[in-house]
């Protein structure tokens, strides 16, 4: 499967993931937040996926790149440059949004051979903004995808959104 059909694939997952009924979101916002659940059993694919990717993503948010990007494909590699382009790419996410404050979730699901771990978190200088960290795996172990998407805004403030909007956070 090519990178942007498994792009679109997880891109759909994720938008199912945040979709939730009316009656739900109005329940959820009296109820104190938990981190989602997977409801399904992981396979061991699935449960060593999220091992690793919870081990990568603490290197992650530390700056501490070696391990990810040497994990990860070529082609991977090629859609962020060079090594001192993600390592400022992270630096700049470090400044701009602060340390995870919120895990909101957590998901793995195997498709098409590949295994994938999704992390669903908000940051301390933008809480309101729920972020999904996708690791992709092959069945080699490398990382075959590799993206940061806004999940969901949490948001009420039309004030704040149009601030966000011209980068003034």
């Amino acid at each position: 499967m090519n990178t942007f059909a498994r792009r679109m694939m997880v891109l759909g997952l994720l938008a199912s993931l945040s979709a939730a009924p009316v009656s739900l979101a109005l329940a959820a916002q009296s109820a104190p937040k938990a981190p989602f659940t997977q409801l399904t059993s992981q396979t061991a694919a699935e449960k060593t996926a999220q091992a690793r990717a919870r081990a990568l993503v603490k290197e992650f948010y530390a700056v501490r790149l070696g391990t990810l990007w040497a994990a990860f494909t070529p082609e991977v590699k090629q859609q962020w440059g060079t090594f001192e382009g993600f390592t400022q790419y992270r630096q700049t996410g470090v400044q701009q949004f602060g340390a995870e404050r919120e895990l909101v979730g957590e998901k793995t699901f195997t498709e098409n051979g590949f295994t994938f771990y999704i992390r669903s978190a908000t940051f301390e200088k933008v809480p309101q903004l729920v972020w999904a960290v996708t690791f992709g795996f092959d069945e080699s172990g490398q990382i075959s995808e590799f993206d940061i998407t806004l999940e969901h805004d949490r948001t009420d403030d039309q004030v704040a959104l149009s601030r966000m909007e011209l980068g003034a956070f």
